[in-house]
């Protein structure tokens, strides 16, 4: 399922995704876009030919968890149940969310053939004695029915309709009498797959109180979008330890931090963690530009009119202000150097150069 998911209602604060993911994936695309409310509910445009157009076209505005549960769904369903989703559907342009997710659980309830005309249909009509007028029907007597007749006549007596190649009576569709409720796990959250074997191994969250193997670790996962491998089994359980503790603020600051520095081990990470506040970071300019705006507004006086930057294009200038504070415009958004402020005037070259050491000791690789 492709998705547009936007912030705010605008393409400043907007991603292109691809559900399902796993849920931490999940939590990494509501930090990209800068979503900083606890029901993970952002505005979604989705592109699929199974969803009804009026709800494609229009998007709106729900919890990400929910989107991937249907998405997950829709993935799992058979071709024939597919087709018996799209049928309900073409009734039901109205539904929302949670109508669609209670469709995916109530189809086995309802009779859908392979058969993709009317003719087809009358074949499945006839070899089940369907209707009445076939039931009685002579058994000399049936190699001479009009099959497609026979179809169009079930067709018409069951309300039912085709969808590519299969046909679906689903016309007296009821809700399935269900509750949706999913569970969401802590967005600093590490787990790991752990077991004797990959086939009897079983995820348990970190930290974890008691000794682990390197060789009886099969999965990971992670609430950092750089850490794939685990290569220490002790300090990743230290890094969870250190992650945990950090509010989701400081999370996203991590993130930003690990994207500039290009940091994708474990050891560099915690690290990073231990020097977090050396560094500033700002999550809402999303570009050069964008930042270059929010500085001039923090230095300027407070009664200048900000309207005056809204035609202008200020990359070039924002660049260069963060190349100052040797610091990156991130995914995540802004972030300054090592012991940089973003919205500070320019310090001296001497001072600048103090910062660079400090930083690339970091691993970060500064031009």
């Amino acid at each position: 399922m492709r998705v547009k998911l936007r912030n705010r209602y605008d393409d400043k604060h907007s991603i292109n995704v691809n559900l399902p993911a796993e849920p931490m994936e999940l939590y990494d695309m509501l930090d990209r876009i800068g979503s900083d409310n606890k029901y993970c509910n952002v505005y979604m445009n989705i592109d699929d030919e199974r969803i009804p157009k009026a709800m494609c076209d229009g998007g709106f505005y729900d919890d990400i968890f929910k989107l991937n549960l249907l998405a997950q769904r829709l993935e799992q369903m058979s071709p024939a149940y597919t087709a018996g989703f799209k049928a309900v559907l073409m009734a039901h342009e109205d539904y929302n969310l949670d109508d669609l997710i209670l469709v995916t659980y109530g189809l086995e309830a309802y009779p859908i053939y392979p058969c993709k005309d009317f003719e087809e249909l009358g074949d499945v009509v006839i070899d089940n004695d369907m209707i009445p007028e076939v039931e009685n029907c002579p058994d000399d007597l049936i190699p001479y029915l009009d099959k497609s007749s026979v179809g169009r006549l079930a067709a018409e007596k069951f309300k039912g309709t085709f969808v590519g190649d299969y046909y679906c009576e689903v016309a007296d569709y009821e809700p399935s009498d269900m509750k949706i409720t999913i569970s969401k796990p802590k967005r600093n959250e590490f787990q790991i797959l752990v077991g004797n074997d990959e086939h009897s191994a079983q995820w348990i969250t970190l930290p974890y109180d008691k000794k682990l193997s390197d060789n009886d670790i099969y999965g990971l996962r992670t609430p950092l979008p750089y850490i794939e491998d685990i290569d220490n089994a002790s300090r990743l359980n230290e890094l969870a330890e250190k992650v945990a503790a950090l509010d989701k603020a400081d999370l996203v600051k991590l993130k930003a931090l690990m994207e500039f520095a290009e940091i994708d081990d474990i050891s560099r990470t915690i690290e990073a963690v231990d020097d977090l506040s050396e560094f500033d970071f700002d999550p809402n300019p999303r570009n050069e530009s964008e930042f270059g705006r929010e500085y001039l507004l923090k230095i300027l006086p407070q009664d200048f009119k900000a309207e005056i930057f809204d035609s202008l294009n200020m990359r070039d200038f924002g660049k260069r202000i963060l190349d100052a504070k040797e610091g990156l415009a991130t995914s995540y958004g802004i972030i300054s150097g090592y012991g940089q402020e973003l919205y500070t005037p320019i310090c001296t070259e001497q001072e600048q150069n103090e910062n660079k050491t400090e930083t690339e000791e970091l691993g970060v690789s500064l031009t």
